[in-house]
């Protein structure tokens, strides 16, 4: 048995869901799939897919084998990407997540982009704004905006800071007394970009001196475009991305805050599992991510 060969045939099944998919990715029999996946679990000794006339899922032994053999399948890839460098063509498909409002409003166009710069390469594309597992769920890269340091045991690759702003409706400020400190913020009702349940901090710059104010409201979401549109009914102050809050601010809808004040940036990252050499796919869509954020208006990021 040819073990590369039956390794990238069990996660062909894995990826697929069906040993006729797999088949037919592969161009092979649906026939010969089965003989390599049957030499594969009698040298491993277990059971790795419980197949039925009607349906197959993978047994515990089966779904640990796939994560941890995924990482060795990649390992080759960086490797030949590796060995040949830039003279190859990007292609194949890149599966890649993103945050929604941040790539709605930018990925569609510069990933048009991507495709004019390499006509080989797909690219499958998830918004969300929880963090995904990249390893677990199978994503090649993810951009992430934040205002805190990346962990997690993947590479963190800084490519721009975005400004955060403070601001609020005109019917809010009708109704509350503008605040002329960050410490006023404690008596306001905030609109808080949240995952999970700790205690939100905002975190304003008056020179040298840090000034942070632990802030509580009405609402939190895991979603800026609903704590914008929140804002502008009134519900509010709100402290988001430039990007968000642009167009409501050039209406009207919103009016900045604490201008005497900076706010910390939050920056953009691609993250990507920690590899000593990319695939040429990730290597270009990073390329490519760089160069639009560097064209974006200085007023979305600097």
């Amino acid at each position: 048995m040819d073990k590369l060969v039956a390794l990238r045939v069990f996660h062909s099944i894995h990826d697929s869901g069906s040993f006729v998919a797999a088949a037919a990715r592969l161009e092979m029999s649906t026939a010969m799939v089965s003989k390599y996946l049957g030499a594969l679990e009698q040298e491993l000794g277990t059971r790795l897919i419980q197949r039925t006339t009607r349906r197959l899922a993978f047994t515990e032994a089966g779904q640990d084998y796939a994560r941890r053999t995924a990482l060795v399948l990649a390992q080759l890839e960086e490797a030949d990407a590796a060995a040949m460098q830039q003279s190859v063509e990007a292609r194949g498909t890149l599966r890649m997540a993103a945050p929604l409002s941040f790539g709605m409003r930018y990925l569609g166009e510069w990933l048009a982009e991507l495709r004019c710069r390499h006509p080989l390469l797909q690219v499958e594309l998830e918004l969300s704004d929880r963090q995904v597992d990249l390893v677990e769920d199978g994503f090649d890269l993810a951009l992430r905006i934040s205002t805190q340091p990346l962990g997690g045991g993947l590479i963190a690759r800084p490519l721009g800071h975005i400004d955060m702003l403070p601001c609020a409706a005109p019917s809010y400020l009708a109704a509350n007394p503008a605040p002329q400190t960050p410490a006023d913020l404690a008596r306001h009702s905030c609109l808080r970009y949240q995952q999970g349940n700790q205690p939100q901090v905002w975190r304003f710059w008056h020179g040298d001196e840090e000034i942070p104010v632990a802030v509580d409201g009405p609402l939190q979401s895991n979603n800026g475009d609903v704590l914008v549109s929140a804002a502008v009914a009134g519900m509010g102050i709100l402290l988001q991305p430039r990007f968000l809050v642009e167009d409501a601010l050039q209406q009207g809808r919103l009016q900045p805050l604490l201008s005497d004040y900076r706010t910390r940036s939050a920056e953009v990252y691609v993250v990507y599992p920690a590899r000593r050499y990319l695939p040429m796919k990730v290597r270009v869509l990073i390329e490519l991510l760089q160069d639009m954020l560097a064209r974006l208006a200085p007023a979305a990021a600097r």
